[in-house]
């Protein structure tokens, strides 16, 4: 058994700040946590000296096996031994900056589900990680470059169906158009309702999760009618579309990091004019739209998008910081960053939060977070299962 004691704990259940506390780890799974006593103190414990503790973070949305840098597609064509590197090198750097939890969001050359197993089986040390494997789109439609094209209800059900034999743990759909893709507008429709209502049900009869790339209202209300568990992106999201999803109790995953990322370097280091110019258009348009559907009351979860051009996979910490400097109360968005996501990923039971009986996965800070939210950025330690992580060269903070 494992004891940890004299730190300050954030609780994101009960959504309070509870100072000198101690928690037990058996087995990796927490047995007592609570305000500290002299009763409750053992000698042989960890002393965190203070420290504030929270759950890990979550990133519901990132691409592990994609690089950062100007055209993450010039990749594609690796060696699928290679790509597999590349992302458990990405899954160490989000580990390191304090992420316990992530959903990767689309597959390159079908290496995830074994970089994943790898993980699982303890050959390797990463966050817990779900994968989609390939995303599911139209015959040239955003992503089709490493997705399953797929046209048609009955094919759309196939497509779902080859990503569930595959052992994935939710199916991607692609419902607009995208910033990175050529040739088309990102909020354009392109996969039906009924293309996506026929792969959703696949995969809710498997008892899996969905989750759809949407731009645009339309393809959003469409995503929503099929039976969509979370919206990603949702860069025009209109009142029509927030009144649908909590009706629906439809989660929003709203991936604001994306352009803080982009337009702070991509003008000026080769990132195709396009983008930058389709992103810019949606840009003023997301912001509002997620501050309606926050205050709305959607369930928000936190996802970066991370893979995508210049946009690290150490940078969770932003997403959360850009939610605060719109004005957000700051434990609520630590409550999106943590049980919320979790929640949204169907994961919460055993993780989210620090609570009897959980994974005991957390980070360990020098400051608190709910008075600047950059202290994220600076994680001192991290615990998967009770146990501190020490990590490889390949967590270092640089993108090869």
């Amino acid at each position: 058994m494992l004891r940890f004691y004299n730190f300050n704990l954030i609780d994101v259940i009960k959504k309070q700040f509870v100072p000198s506390c101690y928690m037990t780890v058996e087995n990796g799974l927490i047995k007592e946590i609570g305000s500290m006593t002299a009763e409750s103190v053992m000698q042989s414990g960890i002393d965190l000296k203070g420290s504030v503790v929270m759950p890990g973070m979550f990133n519901l949305h990132i691409h592990a096996l994609s690089t950062p840098i100007a055209n993450p597609a010039s990749l594609n064509s690796e060696d699928p031994s290679k790509i597999a590197m590349r992302g458990f090198r990405h899954l160490q750097q989000h580990l390191k900056s304090g992420v316990t939890f992530v959903r990767d969001m689309n597959g390159r050359r079908q290496v995830e589900v074994g970089l994943r197993d790898a993980i699982r089986d303890g050959i390797v040390i990463g966050p817990e990680y779900y994968v989609a494997g390939q995303c599911l789109t139209m015959t040239g439609g955003h992503g089709s470059n490493t997705g399953r094209e797929c046209d048609g209800p009955v094919d759309c059900m196939k497509a779902a169906r080859e990503q569930l034999k595959r052992g994935v743990d939710f199916v991607k759909l692609m419902a607009t158009g995208g910033v990175m893709s050529p040739g088309m507008n990102e909020d354009e429709s392109q996969l039906e309702e009924d293309e996506m209502a026929a792969a959703i049900r696949e995969a809710h009869k498997a008892g899996k999760k969905t989750a759809v790339h949407a731009h645009g209202a339309t393809g959003i209300k469409n995503a929503v009618r099929a039976g969509i568990d979370s919206v990603e992106h949702g860069s025009y999201i209109d009142d029509e579309c927030i009144e649908m999803m909590l009706r629906r109790n439809t989660a929003y995953v709203h991936t604001l990091a994306v352009d803080y990322f982009l337009f702070k370097d991509g003008n000026e280091r080769n990132v195709a004019k396009y983008a930058v110019e389709k992103a810019k258009r949606a840009h003023e348009h997301h912001v509002k739209g997620f501050l309606k559907a926050w205050n709305a009351g959607v369930l928000i979860g936190t996802g970066t998008d991370a893979g995508t051009p210049y946009n690290p996979h150490y940078g969770t910490y932003m997403e959360l910081v850009l939610m605060a400097e719109l004005g957000l109360d700051p434990m609520d968005v630590i409550a999106a960053g943590t049980i919320n996501s979790a929640k949204i990923a169907g994961v919460d039971e055993w993780c989210g939060s620090l609570s009897i009986g959980k994974k005991a996965n957390f980070i360990v800070l020098e400051n608190n977070p709910l008075k600047n939210m950059h202290c994220l950025k600076d994680v001192k330690e991290v615990y998967l299962n009770g146990r501190l992580v020490k990590y490889s060269e390949f967590a270092d903070m640089v993108e090869i």
